[in-house]
């Protein structure tokens, strides 16, 4: 059982920089389960992640560690292609970012995407945490970029749900779930614009 085996690694948020890195080796494991999945891994999607770490970021949410993996030449997508692994990028444009608004999910996406950028404007959208200028990695990484669900037309946001002031105690404490209607890169009508491209 396996010799015809492919992998393909789904990475949402954070999960997509973490498969990346493991991809690229900066665990530095060389296990035999390392090992072997470094051989079937063909392809890396990821969801919503941070693949940039700019330096006109007011702050580095993970405290140096994107700038490693985006810096180390095993982890760039040249790299991961020359390996065999195709990457795909998914990045939602579909939320603006605005602290002069009455809408909360603008605000909320502003006091993400001004942190992380740095700037403000019209041409700064994402999916309410994380900026399209931050989605994507240098081709031959192949971009994908969502605006909205297919069923419902609304907007792409980063989550269906919201972290609660309880995590910050107690990792594993469940988050709060939001309504349905919400819809993320896991939605059906979202899902099928970037399904295909697993290899």
């Amino acid at each position: 059982a396996g010799e015809d085996i492919e992998i393909c690694v789904v990475g949402h948020s954070i999960g997509g920089w973490v498969a990346r890195a493991y991809i690229g080796g900066l665990s530095g494991s060389s296990t035999a389960v390392h090992c072997l999945a470094k051989e079937k891994i063909t392809s890396l999607i990821t969801l919503g992640t941070p693949h940039i770490s700019p330096e006109s970021a007011l702050v580095d949410q993970t405290r140096g560690l994107l700038r490693e993996i985006a810096q180390d030449p095993s982890c760039s997508s040249t790299a991961l292609h020359d390996r065999g692994v195709k990457i795909t990028c998914v990045g939602s444009s579909g939320l603006a970012g605005n602290l002069l608004t009455s809408e909360l999910e603008e605000l909320i996406a502003a006091t993400s995407y001004l942190p992380l950028i740095g700037r403000l404007g019209k041409d700064v959208r994402g999916d309410g945490i994380v900026p399209t200028d931050l989605a994507f990695m240098d081709a031959p990484a192949r971009r994908v970029v969502i605006e909205k669900c297919l069923e419902t037309g609304s907007p792409v946001r980063h989550a269906h749900v919201l972290p609660t002031p309880w995590n910050l105690w107690d990792g594993s404490a469940p988050s709060w779930e939001l309504p349905e209607e919400i819809t993320w890169y896991g939605s059906p009508g979202v899902v099928s614009q970037w399904f295909k491209y697993i290899e």
